[in-house]
């Protein structure tokens, strides 16, 4: 047998390893979550990410050319479900378990706009195990010049953002209000930037122009454990559970007589308060 089947089993068996040992900790339904007992980032995880990388780099590989074919071939009304499956797959090869609660507020008929917190570079493969419909994004305009997967984020209808052109943003933001009154979800992190310290950040304005000239209800997701799997200002790994908490809705005729600045501050408020949720027994369940 030829030396590299042999290093591709010893770190199928590492991986396996660690996704049991994480797969069991979804047993625990202690009222703390789940990162308040793990300790801090040390040399096992710097070992941990030289075994995931690897695994995810591949994975990712795999996901883009297998990917791409279903989204020409396939109207992107028709493969939510795809998908959900294969942001479920990016994030198990990086040692990731998800845990969705609340999933029914998701597949609502009518179209409306989706904000979450923005805590790590997986976000990208949260917001696909959110798709149970037709949803667009707003995403950094260097993605759609990469190989492929700027192909396909086009293809999918994901709308370009340059951030530090306030024209061209604008312009994102009318083309999202189309797509919303089209009947297209639309989803956007209101921080704009990934968050460095794992705090939730000041919220943009963006999100609460579209909201109001879409007249859109806003459903609220928030990722809990993100930060601690994937930090911004560390290059290492975590392996554990994510869990997505999706909220209430905040209807469009309870905010319409607001001004942009309460809308903005309601939202942020409604969304710290999703992420103080605590875990139990009732709600622990994996989805």
């Amino acid at each position: 047998m030829s030396w590299w089947i042999w290093v591709v089993v010893a770190v199928l068996v590492l991986f396996a390893i660690a996704a049991g040992k994480i797969l069991s900790t979804t047993e625990s339904h202690d009222e703390k979550t789940e990162f308040e007992t793990v300790a801090p980032l040390d040399f096992r995880h710097t070992i941990f990410s030289f075994i995931f990388y690897p695994i995810g780099f591949f994975t990712f590989v795999f996901t883009v050319l297998t990917l791409t074919p279903v989204i020409f071939l396939f109207h992107p009304k028709r493969v939510h479900w795809v998908l959900r499956f294969y942001g479920r797959l990016m994030l198990l090869s990086f040692g990731v378990i998800v845990r969705l609660r609340g999933k029914e507020q998701l597949k609502r008929e009518k179209a409306y706009l989706l904000v979450i917190n923005h805590e790590s570079l997986f976000d990208v493969f949260l917001m696909a195990c959110l798709t149970f419909r037709q949803v667009t994004a707003l995403g950094a305009a260097y993605q759609f010049k990469l190989p492929l997967w700027g192909l396909m984020l086009k293809r999918y209808g994901i709308i370009p953002l340059k951030r530090r052109n306030i024209s061209e943003a604008m312009e994102a933001v009318e083309l999202a209000r189309e797509k919303l009154e089209a009947g297209i979800c639309v989803f956007m992190a209101p921080e704009g930037t990934r968050t460095e310290t794992g705090e939730l950040k000041p919220f943009k304005k963006g999100p609460f122009h579209l909201a109001f000239g879409a007249k859109a209800d806003i459903l609220l997701a928030v990722f809990r454990g993100a930060f601690e799997i994937k930090r911004k200002t560390d290059w290492r790994i975590r392996p554990g559970i994510i869990t997505i908490d999706v909220g209430d809705f905040i209807l469009y005729e309870n905010y319409k007589d607001n001004t942009i600045e309460e809308l903005q501050s309601l939202t942020r408020s409604e969304m710290l308060r999703l992420l103080d949720k605590k875990d139990t027994p009732e709600e622990g369940t994996t989805t």
